[in-house]
């Protein structure tokens, strides 16, 4: 018999996929069902703060994918996309609550949920090649290794666990799972993947970081500095607007595995410094999605000059930059103040010079162009202008908070 330990946060998974569920059978109207989204998302957070015993790091991530679910919920307007996001985004937010919080066994079928879910949502957009296939491959081997995991030895669990946080926390040549789910996600959703995405990846990396033995973490630092610089660049490269976040997403992410080795205790600074990177790259998606929903955009720079006609989304956007800016010296921050002085004397400042050379200074570089190309310039006057809803800056600002939160405070 499963005692409650186990069962609560099964039960308390399982909630929100059956609300999708019902939702796709019943056909409850589209303003029904975003209250009861929003009513289930909130009495999950109740549920989990009072009934649900984790320890606080996966408190935490759970917590921070409640928040973005909420965000994505609340902002979502009326539109043909709407039943897809309320739909989907139930399904995914019990499947990654089922993720973070079981265990054993059943935690790694909520993963296989997920990976399916995302497998299969890819399928479904019929875009059809090599790196499609690839993609689609990748999801098989990584739900066999999850599900593998729970029935091997020490040595599959860790090369499982492995394979499972470079996909998560995605690691060049690791990536192109989460990119291509950022990139055709619908409507507000490419925000909840990001948020989600990461939470996994970093619950993930918690349970092999004690593992990682001192040669594993200088490769994975090479790993890191090379996908640190293989995404700047792409960022850089990028016009479309999802791709453009979730390029830099892996770029910002480079410096969770880059530094590593260098300081200790992955949980005090790791947890922290991965929810504010989801928070405010899934923050900039939200603020686009709003932009794409009304107007169709897609292409960085097709339509400048929205802060003078949307003063809201203005806003937001100039907040969004300027704490991704910051991002980078979170984890500087943080990690000092854990690390002892001896190591800290003896720490090689070069891998943190070149790491941060292409995540701080390339960030600096297309965040700012990005804002310039979008908020700022001159508005053109052949398009019908309309700011940001209370709803939408809501949920913006939420995110923000939480990246302050999770970056400053946690």
């Amino acid at each position: 018999m499963i005692d409650n330990q186990h069962s609560l946060p099964i039960i308390l998974a399982l909630f929100p996929i059956v609300v999708g569920i019902v939702w796709k059978v019943v056909h409850i109207s589209i303003s029904n069902i975003r209250l009861i989204s929003l009513a289930t998302i909130i009495a999950s957070g109740v549920f989990l703060f009072f009934a649900v015993e984790t320890d606080s790091p996966i408190n935490f991530l759970a917590f921070a994918v409640l928040l973005s679910g909420f965000c994505v919920i609340f902002s979502q307007g009326e539109s043909q996309q709407a039943s897809e996001v309320y739909f989907s985004g139930m399904i995914i937010l019990g499947l990654a609550l089922g993720t973070l919080l079981g265990q054993g066994l059943a935690g790694r079928l909520f993963l296989c949920g997920l990976l399916g879910f995302a497998a299969l949502f890819l399928a479904r957009e019929k875009h059809r090649s090599f790196r499609t296939t690839l993609i689609i491959v990748h999801f098989i081997i990584a739900i066999i290794l999850s599900l593998s995991s729970s029935f091997g030895g020490e040595t599959l669990r860790m090369f499982s666990g492995l394979f499972l946080t470079v996909t998560f926390l995605p690691l060049v040549p690791f990536h192109l799972p989460f990119v291509d789910t950022v990139k055709y996600a619908k409507g507000t959703l490419s925000s909840f993947w990001i948020v989600v995405w990461l939470t996994v990846g970093l619950v993930e990396l918690k349970m092999i970081y004690p593992s990682l033995t001192t040669e594993m973490l200088l490769v994975i630092s090479v790993f890191a500095l090379i996908s640190a610089f293989y995404a700047s660049l792409a960022t850089l490269g990028q016009k479309q607007i999802n791709m453009y976040i979730a390029s830099a997403t892996v770029a910002h992410v480079s410096l969770v595995w880059g530094l590593l080795n260098i300081f200790p205790s992955f949980s005090k600074w790791g947890i922290s410094f991965g929810i504010a990177v989801a928070f405010v790259l899934g923050g900039i998606g939200l603020a686009f999605s709003f932009v794409r929903h009304r107007y169709g955009w897609q292409i960085i720079g097709k339509l400048p000059g929205l802060a003078s006609p949307m003063p809201r989304l203005g806003t937001a956007m100039v907040l969004l930059v300027s704490f991704a800016l910051f991002l980078p010296m979170v984890p500087i921050f943080t990690g000092l103040t854990i690390m002892p002085t001896i190591d800290t004397l003896e720490v090689k400042f070069i891998n943190i010079f070149l790491m941060y050379f292409a995540v701080w200074l390339g960030g600096g570089w297309f965040f700012l162009q990005m804002l310039h190309q979008t908020a700022f310039g001159t508005a053109r006057t052949n398009v019908p202008y309309s700011d940001l809803r209370i709803t939408e800056f809501v949920a913006i600002i939420a995110l923000l908070i939480g990246a302050g939160y999770s970056g400053v405070l946690y």
